[in-house]
């Protein structure tokens, strides 16, 4: 399958070829690990286990921590050989990895008629047709990208304010200022009650 894809820089990663594109030409040669591990990350994949077993399937035995945890370090290095920076490559703690820069996959011209047609024997479809000799298909770093579906990744893009622990920490504090409301406006019930009834 020929297809490639676009990230930051105008550094290319190209899967058939196994290797990074630099802007200025320089490719860089992936291993198979780093091959293995650089798709899923663009695919959406960030689940620690999922990335151990994808990226190791072939090994029999449990990988150690060190072993995935010096293939993020390898394929940072990698990053930074060709002029991206390491920190797109982002480590979730105790759950995983992620691709946090922007990523444009392209699809081949003779991929894309594939795909058109399996589209359209598996349910009718409106097919727009695209001029050039490839089409472009852009997502987001946060997004999950599989061809016929579109899910959110667990976890969102970094900055955004309601991360799973923020949320909850937000949810928490407006749970206890809640009852603490409702405490106070009760005893003011009660206490209003009293003076009225201790009126008549």
């Amino acid at each position: 399958m020929d297809t490639k894809f676009k990230l930051e820089n105008g550094v290319e990663f190209s899967p058939s070829q196994r290797c990074l594109i630099a802007s200025d030409g320089t490719i860089l040669e992936l291993t198979e690990n780093s091959l293995r591990f650089l798709s899923l990350l663009l695919d959406g994949v960030t689940e620690k286990e999922k990335l151990i077993h994808q990226v190791w399937k072939e090994q029999s035995g449990a990988i150690s921590e060190s072993s995935y945890y010096g293939q993020l370090y390898t394929l940072r290095k990698a990053f930074s050989q060709v002029g991206l920076r390491e920190t797109l490559i982002r480590t979730i703690p105790r759950k995983g990895a992620q691709y946090v820069g922007k990523v444009t996959k392209v699809v081949a011209a003779e991929e894309r008629a594939k795909i058109v047609q399996t589209a359209q024997s598996e349910r009718p479809a409106v097919v727009f047709p695209l001029n050039g000799a490839a089409s472009v298909v852009e997502r987001m770093p946060h997004e999950n990208f599989r061809f016929g579906e579109r899910e959110q990744s667990k976890e969102p893009a970094r900055g955004r304010f309601f991360t799973q622990s923020r949320w909850n920490t937000f949810v928490s504090i407006l749970a206890v200022v809640a009852v603490c409301w409702l405490s106070i406006l009760s005893v003011l019930i009660i206490y209003i009650f009293l003076e009225h009834s201790g009126l008549n």
